[in-house]
């Protein structure tokens, strides 16, 4: 289902099938293996983060956002939403945003705390626009990977006909998140795998396609599960350790204490190009802290490190630096509120 949140409509329109998805043509530029050269940004508002990714979010770039309940990763996958629509000198797109939500009701309250806390959205957007115009939800009618199919498919629909008209197009597309839907599939069996396994690839395969064909920024968010290594006799210690030179020391995540690995398994961890992890220290995973709540009592900090990326430099849950390859040190982890 689909529409503007600040529309104050909740009747969805019809969805695009799955056969029918046409997407807008954009001129293709030849590319170099860092998007700071060739890719605008799009600022996180936060100048630690912001410093840390170079500049912000890459459009024609597929980041993940993946860490446990609390982590900040919704709250900055709302921020992304209300800063697209920013002129580009403070580090906005000057578009619209496209909002898959797979997860019980949309934020919109959060969304309006956020615009009237936040000065910088009144002082560079006009005194009559309404930044909730211009975030278009598509909400999946199931928590299950069909739906998610078919919500992703419609946004081809917005990408082409934004309906804030061709001065507002779409430029970044947010998926919130993208391994609730697979929850509760069943990979007990051999089909349930290769089921599973099918409609992933057919969604990683149509955001990559968005990414780069509509020119946007896609964010995802992925959730985290306890991490269990198995190194003994006729354990995967060979196969774990392979993955790890590859896409980072899942293994080693750690948050609020304990080894997390990020969901959906290392043949998800092929298809973004950027998988940075949010921990926490401090508080309760329900969100009361910083704020007066339950928590008040217990500062939270929140950290962010690159698992691996196409551009950035892995940095250590640790707060190890290595060689980035491009001559200079990596950045460290980031720690904010």
């Amino acid at each position: 289902a689909r529409w503007a949140l600040g529309s104050g409509s909740s009747v969805p329109t019809a969805m695009a099938t799955r056969e029918n998805i046409v997407l807008p043509k954009v001129t293709r530029e030849r590319i170099s293996a860092d998007p700071s050269t060739w890719a605008p940004k799009l600022t996180t508002a936060c100048p630690v983060i912001d410093r840390w990714l170079r500049g912000g979010v890459p459009t024609r770039h597929v980041t993940e956002l993946t860490g446990e309940a609390g982590a900040a990763k919704t709250q900055l996958a709302l921020q992304l939403l209300l800063n697209a629509q920013l002129p580009r000198e403070v580090g906005g797109l000057d578009g619209a945003a496209v909002y898959v939500h797979t997860e019980g009701r949309a934020p919109l309250a959060r969304l309006r705390q956020m615009i009237s806390k936040r000065e910088i959205y009144s002082t560079h957007l006009p005194p009559d626009h309404d930044p909730l115009d211009y975030v278009y939800l598509v909400k999946t009618l199931q928590e299950d990977p069909e739906s998610l199919w078919d919500a992703l498919a419609s946004v081809a629909d917005v990408l082409t006909d934004p309906p804030g008209g061709p001065a507002r197009p779409v430029r970044l597309i947010v998926v919130d998140s993208v391994s609730s839907p697979f929850r509760e599939t069943d990979v007990g069996t051999k089909e349930g795998v290769f089921e599973r396994a099918g409609i992933l690839s057919r969604v990683a395969a149509l955001v990559s396609e968005y990414a780069h064909r509509a020119d946007v920024a896609v964010v995802v968010t992925n959730h985290v599960s306890d991490a269990v290594r198995d190194d003994g006799p006729g354990g995967r210690g060979g196969l774990d350790s392979r993955q790890r030179r590859l896409f980072g020391p899942s293994g080693d995540l750690r948050s609020s204490g304990r080894p997390v690995q990020p969901a959906l398994g290392l043949f998800w961890a092929n298809c973004v190009n950027t998988r940075v992890f949010l921990s926490r220290t401090g508080g309760s995973a329900g969100g009361y802290d910083n704020d007066g709540g339950f928590d008040s009592g217990r500062v939270v900090r929140r950290h962010a490190s690159v698992v691996f990326s196409s551009y950035l430099p892995s940095t250590s849950p640790a707060g190890g630096a290595a060689d980035d390859g491009w001559g200079s040190s990596a950045v460290r982890p980031c720690e904010f509120e």
